[in-house]
């Protein structure tokens, strides 16, 4: 977006007040999104996220405040739960998907053949405008080639054959087909709740490229950090029921939230000291005589009377301290399986030792939870052996949930009616275990139903932790987990004393704990390699390079005489070695200068106008005295060598 220029909103939410039950779950918040915009809300579990988009969407109704839109825009809603006939086809979802277009292309067809009957007058007139209105509309939406369209997502997100029924769809099939359909409406704004859950990791790139040159603005719940960095222009965080926006991506965000948590713990660390001091005059027994005494009084009512800060209560998993491995931890030999017909992998072995941490990558439906069951010893190979060492115990975190009674607690689902639970010799209390989790007390006693998606897997993950062992097998365990979850996850099985086979589409949590990685690429045969994601994609293009023809060798170039004199400094470049120093003890300067600027605790409360400005101006004076220092060590290198 060109500096200065101001996009127009498109639809905003002012004071708007949302509870479920006794819970207030948003509370006179408000929030506009504009033309273009690429918005990320991310908050904890539980936080309102979903309620969030539901409410700018219109799906949902706040309790107070007003939801406005601009005349005739257009919202889709990709959902976290997929509703739907399970009698319907896949083919029915996209007929539904694309019928208002197909309405607009019969009602451009029919006014083409009007205006042709029509030579001229009033009638013509209005004909020709709401022709040139249709045009537009199918142009915005790329209308003309709505058939190439869905082809091309039915094809880039393997979304199921359009004869299925929904009642035969897996839950990422299902995932894959509602986000498709979502995304050929081609809406003005389009919301999507976690739209990489149970989406392969090559399918997330590319709906990165896809919303990167998306026409319309773009609203995302999502807790894939790829996406919020590389696609997200606004990051919104839902925090004790209000919002915090600021602009940029997450990395931005991170930088910047910490500058403000900083800067509250100074505010409150002052505010105490102030308290403290002021209590202590007056239990000296000073008394209101004077003005200024009473306005000391009054001072310390008012710092008294202010909130307090409370940092937000850190996460910590904690789970049994693993029993000692044996020398054979697993070991696979040439193992192989078929399962309905379709060769899944073929010839497998692997060989796991101490602190291997191996990830399991490839496309829905590929084989991998079907190896991980092969490597624990759950399902039998068609070929090959698998052998598991005496002291190897296992604690599979799978991506089935236990099916609970809805109306049944927090609480009575992780407690099994056990009071306590013994964790590395220590008893503690269920509901002190769950506060680690950042459950707070009031949603232990909530019924389940109440819980959110997120909430829900992250109960269910506190419940299976509590088995112990010391190889962790993790089957897609970051689903629906949020982003503060995600990071104390990757923390626990980096720092885990044991092994790990985990299975996961999301790429950063791969890069962040795997030492190898084993791919499903096309065809039954595995790829394995030392590394993490990265170093996977790395392999992946060098192979991809290798396989291409060969060009013509370049000419060589001449080499140097080994004997020639060695370059000296021109008579210009030795007046620019003497002066070059002064140079960058100036750039350096203006950089500590606008560094103090940015570190001042007001700073990030000025206009955004000015904090962008002061942001780049400083990136560009690091520039500059990095480019003098490198043309500094250039020139000096050259002296040197002369000497």
């Amino acid at each position: 977006m060109a500096s200065g220029f101001t996009s127009q909103p498109l639809l905003g939410i002012q004071n708007v007040t949302k509870s479920y039950g006794n819970q207030c779950i948003l509370h006179n918040v408000s929030l506009t999104i504009h033309e273009n915009d690429r918005i990320g809300i991310i908050g904890r579990n539980g936080s309102g996220k979903s309620t969030l988009i539901k409410l700018m969407a219109g799906i949902e109704a706040p309790e107070a405040g007003t939801v406005t839109r601009r005349q005739g825009v257009r919202t889709a809603l990709l959902r976290q739960d997929t509703p739907g006939d399970p009698h319907e086809t896949v083919g029915d979802v996209f007929a539904e998907a694309t019928a208002d277009i197909r309405t607009l292309l019969r009602e451009h067809h029919t006014l083409a053949e009007e205006l042709a009957a029509q030579s001229s007058g009033p009638r013509r007139d209005k004909l020709a405008a709401e022709f040139e209105q249709a045009q537009h509309a199918l142009r915005v939406r790329e209308g003309w080639n709505i058939e190439a369209e869905v082809r091309r997502l039915l094809t880039a997100l393997n979304v199921p054959a359009l004869d299925r029924p929904l009642s035969t769809l897996s839950g990422g099939e299902l995932r894959r087909m509602y986000l498709a359909a979502t995304l050929v409406k081609r809406p003005d704004v389009l919301f999507l709740d976690e739209p990489t859950n149970h989406i392969d990791a090559e399918s997330a790139r590319w709906i990165e490229d896809f919303l990167a040159s998306y026409t319309g603005s773009c609203v995302l719940v999502t807790h894939d950090r790829y996406f919020l960095d590389r696609v997200v222009t606004r990051i919104v965080e839902l925090e004790q029921q209000e919002l915090l926006c600021i602009d940029g991506n997450y990395e931005t965000f991170l930088e910047r939230k910490a500058l403000r948590e900083e800067h509250a713990a100074r505010t409150e660390a002052n505010r105490q000291g102030a308290l403290r001091r002021e209590l202590a005059w007056l239990l000296r027994g000073a008394k209101a005589r004077s003005t200024k005494q009473k306005a000391r009084i009054k001072r310390f009512d008012e710092l008294d009377a202010q909130e307090a800060y409370q940092p937000q209560e850190p996460l910590s998993f904690e789970i049994l301290s693993p029993n000692r491995l044996g020398k054979r931890i697993l070991e696979a030999e040439g193992v192989s399986l078929a399962l309905d017909g379709r060769e899944l992998f073929r010839d497998f072995s692997l060989i796991m030792q101490k602190d291997m941490r191996v990830g399991l990558v490839g496309p829905n439906g590929c084989g991998k939870t079907s190896l991980l069951r092969v490597l624990m010893g759950q399902l039998e190979p068609d070929a090959g052996r698998v052998l598991i060492g005496e002291a190897t115990e296992f604690l599979y975190v799978d991506q089935g949930h236990r099916e609970v009674n809805p109306s049944s607690t927090a609480l009575q689902f992780i407690s099994n009616g056990v009071r306590d639970v013994e964790i590395n010799g220590r008893r503690i209390h269920i509901p002190a275990y769950l506060e680690r989790f950042l459950f707070d007390r009031s949603v232990m006693n909530m019924e389940m139903q109440y819980l959110s998606g997120g909430e829900k897997n992250r109960l269910d993950l506190a419940r299976k932790l509590m088995a112990g062992g010391n190889f962790l097998v993790l089957d897609e365990p970051t689903n629906d987990l949020d982003l503060p979850t995600l990071r104390v996850l990757e923390e626990m099985v980096a720092a885990f004393q044991g092994c790990a086979l985990v299975v996961s589409h999301d790429r950063y949590f791969l890069n962040r704990i795997c030492t190898h990685l084993i791919a499903f690429d096309e065809g039954p045969s595995l790829v394995k390699l030392a590394g993490n994601y990265d170093d996977y994609q790395r392999y992946r293009r060098e192979t991809a390079q290798a396989a291409l023809p060969k060009a013509s060798p370049a000419p060589q170039k001449r080499k140097p005489r080994e004997n020639a004199a060695p370059r000296r400094l021109t008579w210009q470049e030795k007046r620019e070695l003497e002066t070059i120093e002064d140079a960058i003890l100036q750039a350096e300067s203006e950089v500590g200068r606008l560094q103090g600027q940015v570190n001042e605790p007001a700073f990030y409360k000025k206009p955004n106008e000015e904090v962008q400005q002061v942001l780049a101006d400083l990136q560009a004076a690091e520039r500059r005295a990095h480019a003098l220092y490198e043309r500094w060590s250039e020139l000096d290198s050259i002296a040197g060598a002369t000497q």
